[in-house]
């Protein structure tokens, strides 16, 4: 008999283990040191497609349950994938077909627990009077191997065809919020990855980043700021994270949250509504990056740079940017797509699909302020403050990005201090942004380019329109001027705006990308246009 390959002997492996191939071969999860955000298993070639919809009186109850499902079972391989769009949404097939995948979809979701019923123990039945316990729930499913259950549902899935026994009721065990997050720090968050914290509403998040939280057995909380005893006890949660540590789905509130956990040193990847990312974290993790096209001579112009927010939050880049894409307008102008440095983790094939589509005039750019959303200005710890720059360097080279939206609040400027240490630890950065309107230029220690937006969160053409003309009054035609206009795009802007914006300027403006407009502003203040 021949030698066999080592392909073949691996297959072969795979074919013995799971028998004619009637699963895929499975996988674990890896997360090695230094890794912001875990990589799952490769995702199977055929994905069960579900559709989720709040939209029957079980519903919820539902949601929750088929999103633990899909955490055990895509956490040794992804083979679930849902949609959950809405009005901003990108289409049921849209990622499935850019990733190369394949899919069927079970005549009915229930289907699914049944092909899937050797890989559950049981059940974690939650408290409908103590909805917080949605999240323990959760935080447990992965250790114990089990669904999210509501009470509601817990005679049909303890009979047949189920047959699931009860592994955990927390029912009438709670009398407060506060107490089922007091008991998941003080029995539960010991023995978890203190790389990662998450927050989930148990009201609205019923599926979306659930899977993922599922899956990771991560902690999953839902703590306010600004309200007594939840405060102080999110305060002993950030306090007792490992340095580098990221914060994923969403706060109460944006600002009072993102503030708090930049005071502990630790940036939040906006990520809530994800549906997917048990799937997306799985694809290859070769991003292959354009080089940036040469920039235009330099003029004594206008030269404005757009750019469109929220690309720091992964579902933005999962849904309406992926929507966005498919505008017949995009590349009709160069303009700035935020995107998240993260994705080399989370969603490395949608950052790769994103570099491989895009056009000459589609410039990716980081999102604030860095691999997370943070406010810089609000550290306390500078030697944390370096570590998170340099590692938003490492990620930023990897992903292709040489501009960061740097946000300290919605309106607020870039720290002096702050600034110089972006210089000192992101060498090739050609330049970031501030969000206090109109601020003007400042060169961090003579090597960076920081510049205020000329509009930091435009909702309209016209708002666009009106503050290039206000930026543009007393421009002397003997010298360039470099306005950058951010918009944000859940009331309408896309790339149609940004073409219907450049063609009511007349030849004294020049639409550039933001990577170009950096390139200017270097050429012209006599600073190296392409740092190393």
């Amino acid at each position: 008999m021949r030698k066999l390959t080592k392909m073949f002997r691996i297959k072969a492996g795979c074919f013995l283990l799971l028998h004619l191939f009637v699963a895929p071969c499975m996988g674990q999860i890896k997360w090695p040191p230094g890794q912001l955000l875990p990589s799952f298993p490769a995702p199977a070639p055929v994905q069960d497609l579900i559709t989720l919809r709040q939209n029957s009186p079980y519903s919820s109850a539902e949601m929750y349950l088929l999103a633990s499902l899909k955490g055990i079972v895509n956490r040794t391989k992804p083979r679930i994938f849902s949609y959950e769009g809405d009005a901003f949404g990108e289409g049921p097939h849209t990622w499935l077909q850019s990733l190369g995948l394949s899919w069927s979809e079970p005549a009915d979701k229930w289907d699914l627990i049944t092909k899937y019923r050797k890989e559950i123990s049981g059940l974690i039945v939650y408290d409908t009077a103590q909805i917080h316990t949605i999240n323990l729930a959760t935080v447990l499913a992965k250790s114990k191997g089990a669904l999210i259950a509501s009470p509601l549902l817990l005679a049909k899935l303890t009979a047949p065809p189920y047959n699931f026994p009860v592994l955990l009721d927390l029912q009438g065990k709670f009398n407060s919020k506060l107490e089922v997050y007091q008991s998941l720090y003080d029995t539960y968050w010991p023995h978890l990855d203190h790389r990662l914290l998450i927050g989930l509403n148990p009201n609205a998040h019923k599926a979306a980043l659930r899977e993922y939280a599922a899956a990771l057995g991560a902690a999953v909380i839902w703590l306010d700021p600004k309200v007594a005893g939840e405060s102080e006890l999110l305060n002993k949660f950030l306090s007792s994270m490992s340095p580098g540590s990221v914060f994923m789905g969403w706060w109460p509130q944006e600002g009072p949250g993102v503030e708090r956990a930049s005071r502990y040193g630790i940036a939040t990847v906006a990520s809530d509504w994800c549906s997917n990312l048990t799937v997306h974290s799985g694809t290859s993790r070769i991003v292959k990056i354009k080089p940036i096209p040469p920039k235009p001579v330099l003029k004594n112009k206008i030269y404005v740079a757009f750019i469109l927010s929220d690309g720091d939050n992964l579902q933005f880049t999962e849904h309406l940017m992926r929507k966005l894409w498919n505008n017949p307008d995009r590349g009709a102008v160069p303009m700035g797509w935020t995107v998240s440095p993260a994705m080399l983790d989370a969603m490395p094939g949608a950052l790769n699909y994103y570099w491989q589509t895009s056009t000459s005039n589609d410039n990716l750019i980081s999102g604030p302020s860095g691999y997370g959303y943070t406010y810089p200005n609000t550290w306390s710890d500078e030697n944390l403050l370096k570590q998170f720059v340099s590692k938003t360097e490492d990620y930023n080279n990897r992903a292709g990005l040489r501009v960061i939206t740097v946000w300290n609040t919605i309106v607020g400027g870039i720290n002096l201090n702050v600034g110089k240490i972006y210089a000192g630890q992101a060498k090739t950065l050609l330049g970031v942004t501030a969000q206090n309107t109109g601020g003007g230029l400042t060169i961090y220690n003579d090597s960076l380019p920081g510049m205020a937006l000329t509009c930091n969160y435009c909702t309209t053409e016209q708002a666009m329109k009106d503050h290039i003309a206000r930026a543009s009054k007393d421009w002397d035609k003997i010298s360039p001027r470099f306005l950058i206009i951010q918009a944000q795009p859940w009331t309408g802007t896309s790339p149609t705006s940004f073409k219907n914006v450049a063609n009511s300027l007349n030849e004294d403006y020049v639409i550039v990308r933001p990577d170009h407009l950096f390139q200017l502003i270097r050429e012209e203040k006599g600073i190296s246009i392409n740092p190393k």
